[in-house]
């Protein structure tokens, strides 16, 4: 753990400044046109939180850094924990059954691609990894992250209810494709996702834990 507030607040200023290039690449300023579908997209939603909370968390550590205190990042740890889980969903997800759709080149030669499906969720998770103090996460936080992909997914059927099909981007996903999927489909979609959500986030927790837990078989051993 790094408890150095000046390499915590380059990382998390080099974090905001691509968020910003980012969420600009999102809306398709790199593409002269631009993107009126963008807040349909969870792998966008779920980096402008991330995006959001970075900078939250810049503004508390520089704080902390004026009055010359050295230290974890204590900013928000559930959220934190909470909002990892979502963006490490949307690389996995991302690259795993979506990014197949592009080729090499035009999927490495993204702004949007390398830097919101890429370079932030692995800096968002290595932010955690270095600055944060580790052996506090709560058993239940991992179950706390399904909240934000299920109000997505609300949000989604809803919204699906509401637009005209004909004239207007309706399913972002695949496996969110209520009319082609119906609902035995998607139901079945949603199943294996919130697993994958709650496995990842005991993984993570495990991992979080795994010091204290070795201390702890020490002790028992003495």
């Amino acid at each position: 753990m790094i408890k150095n507030r000046n390499i915590q607040i380059l990382f998390q200023t080099i974090f905001c400044t691509l968020g910003v290039v980012g969420i600009m690449a999102s809306l398709g300023q790199f593409t002269a046109k631009f993107n009126a579908d963008f807040y349909v997209y969870y792998t966008n939603l779920s980096n402008y939180i991330c995006i959001g909370f970075m900078f939250v968390s810049l503004f508390f550590t520089m704080r902390k850094a004026n009055k010359k205190e050295d230290g974890p990042v204590t900013f928000a740890p559930a959220f934190k924990f909470v909002c990892m889980i979502m963006i490490m969903v949307t690389f996995f997800v991302y690259n795993i059954l979506l990014a197949k759709d592009y080729g090499v080149v035009d999927y490495f030669t993204s702004i949007n691609n390398i830097i919101l499906h890429i370079t932030l969720p692995i800096m968002f998770v290595l932010d955690w990894v270095l600055f944060y103090e580790h052996g506090k996460t709560r058993w239940f936080y991992p179950l706390f992250s399904l909240i934000m992909p299920l109000v997505y997914v609300a949000f989604i059927l809803i919204r699906g209810a509401i637009v005209n099909h004909a004239t207007t981007l309706v399913y972002p996903y695949f496996f969110l494709n209520l009319d082609e999927l119906g609902w035995g489909g998607l139901l079945k979609w949603l199943a294996i996702l919130i697993v994958a959500f709650v496995i990842l986030g005991y993984v993570i927790y495990l991992l979080d834990h795994i010091t204290t837990i070795k201390q702890k078989r020490k002790a028992r051993n003495n």
